[in-house]
């Protein structure tokens, strides 16, 4: 049986083992069952592993498990989550995921979690304390996320009422980084780090930075966090302070303006006119830029093209420039019609014709 046949009766023909931030969808309503492993699986051949790392995939012989995987950056390291066997699709809802600690190095499990619904995203750091996002089946946007130490100590229980978009931990296993996805209440577009060590969080807040890629932990000699950084592929690195002080103002703004993909910057402008829509000095920076964007953006990307030819026409009309403007939200209401301006374009032909 092939990887690819063996991964889509384990996961779902939606699935992937492609590396991609999971999105959960709802929260464990208990902590799971942990125990440790006794030792290495006995009567195999000498030198045979029991364990194999293929890319992101972690198979185990003596468990038959397969199941995602996360390596630590000194890659002794390996975390594997399945949310069920094969063959046990029709058990939705039901408490057949669970989660392995393998020292890779050593061909040995050291913990296995169990009674969990849907393990999904994980990371593991350089001491083996590892990170991991539970989730429930069907649509409910509920997720949580665990953290556990290597002697199966819980460090980190945290539930969310929002799809978890991404997490990581730092190499020395004691900070936590965890970003939400959108939800319509308080848990939404969340950036929230944690001590695992003082088990209390650092900064829970919204960021300036929006969903980012990855992560990265400044970490000083004593242990203690100097800044976490949020990676956006293409745009840049942007610093947050331990408390969560955003560090990087400036070089962002100018980052998603002129860098990046064409829609990172119609979304730029887009926010920086939101932030300051009375600003005329603002609109006029803010344009040449945007037009260069909207040159570059796949005329197939409708949502991104409309919106930014409706910041287009929000800059213009604030500017005074009202033809051009209604052009502009004419060619926004073309690609979509739902785009909301067509009481502006009415309203500027009116005082248009005086």
């Amino acid at each position: 049986m092939s990887l690819k046949v063996l991964w889509s009766k384990l996961f779902g023909e939606d699935s992937a083992p492609d590396g991609e931030p999971a999105k959960p969808s709802a929260p464990l309503t208990s902590p799971g069952r942990a125990h440790r492993e006794a030792s290495k699986p006995e009567g195999r051949a000498s030198g045979a592993r029991d364990s194999k790392l293929l890319d992101r995939v972690l198979l185990i012989d003596s468990l038959n498990f397969i199941g995602r995987a996360s390596q630590s950056p000194n890659k002794r390291w390996v975390v594997g989550s399945t949310d069920r066997l094969p063959g046990m699709n029709s058990r939705q809802d039901h408490r057949d995921g669970s989660v392995v600690l393998l020292d890779y190095q050593a061909d040995q499990v050291v913990l296995r979690i169990s009674d969990l619904y849907r393990p999904m995203a994980s990371a593991v750091s350089d001491t083996g304390a590892f990170v991991v996002c539970d989730a429930h089946f069907g649509n409910r946007l509920c997720s949580e996320v665990l953290a556990f130490d290597t002697a199966h100590k819980k460090l980190l229980s945290r539930s969310y009422s929002a799809n978890v978009f991404n997490l990581a931990i730092s190499k020395c296993g004691r900070y936590v980084v965890i970003q939400t996805a959108n939800a319509p209440n308080g848990d939404g577009n969340l950036l929230e780090l944690f001590d695992l060590q003082g088990g209390e969080a650092l900064f829970s807040k919204q960021p300036q930075t929006g969903w980012a890629d990855e992560y990265s932990f400044a970490v000083g000699d004593d242990g203690v966090l100097e800044k976490l950084s949020v990676i956006h592929e293409g745009t840049g690195r942007f610093n947050y302070s331990p408390s969560g002080d955003f560090l990087d103002h400036t070089e962002f703004r100018k980052a998603r303006l002129f860098t990046g993909s064409p829609e990172m910057r119609i979304f730029g402008a887009k926010e920086e006119l939101k932030a300051d829509p009375t600003n005329r000095t603002l609109a006029e920076e803010l344009l040449a830029p945007l037009e260069v964007a909207l040159k570059e953006v796949e005329r197939s990307r409708v949502d991104s093209l409309a919106t930014g030819l409706r910041t287009k026409g929000e800059i213009l009309e604030l500017l005074g420039r009202g033809a051009e403007a209604i052009s502009a939200y004419e060619m926004a209401l073309a690609v979509n019609p739902k785009v909301g301006v067509a009481a502006r374009v009415a309203k500027l032909k009116k005082l248009a014709a005086g």
